[in-house]
């Protein structure tokens, strides 16, 4: 027998190509199998679901959305930050970036990336295997899909990786890394 779980609402504002964004509401589970805490908007974006469950504020429906066709997700005003990005998603570094949709849309904020010590590109971020992205925008943070931006433009150079493990005085530097 099926057994009921209880989630919590997340007020969220999604949108999707061709239309005008909507408001409602996603459930999230109290815990997680990926670590301590309750499932995030991320978690749920980036999860191996076709199809995301969408509670629309205007009249209750239930609408279940494709989440690969999902252009970016916004927490509602009043979400707690621990049911946006998971607590253990550590902020390594930050690039100033403008982001096109496949439709035609821009959007600017900050990129922030968790990225290991050896990479420091917003193309190694971006190339990872997780399908949404939170980009800090000036009307708050954007869940991004990677899969519907057609374009990311970086505004500066990202800085050479430190040098590690010279063996000997006079080592070569590392080759210059390109920005993107």
């Amino acid at each position: 027998m099926a057994r009921y779980i209880e989630k919590d609402r997340a007020a969220v504002r999604v949108s999707e190509p061709g239309q005008d964004p909507i408001d409602g509401f996603f459930a999230l589970a109290p815990t997680t199998p990926l670590r301590d805490g309750p499932e995030t908007i991320l978690d749920l974006l980036n999860s191996k679901q076709r199809v995301v469950p969408f509670i629309r504020s205007e009249d209750r429906t239930v609408l279940l959305l494709t989440r690969l066709s999902i252009d970016w997700v916004m927490a509602g005003p009043g979400v707690d930050r621990d049911h946006v990005c998971p607590r253990n998603y550590i902020v390594t570094r930050e690039e100033r970036v403008q982001v096109s949709f496949l439709d035609g849309r821009v959007i600017e904020g900050l990129i922030q990336m968790e990225l290991p010590e050896d990479f420091n590109r917003a193309s190694d971020f971006l190339n990872g295997v997780e399908d949404f992205f939170p980009l800090v925008t000036r009307l708050g943070t954007l869940l991004v899909n990677k899969a519907r931006v057609r374009e990311t433009l970086v505004f500066e150079t990202s800085p050479r990786p430190a040098v590690q493990n010279a063996t000997a005085a006079g080592a070569a530097q590392p080759a210059a890394r390109d920005s993107g």
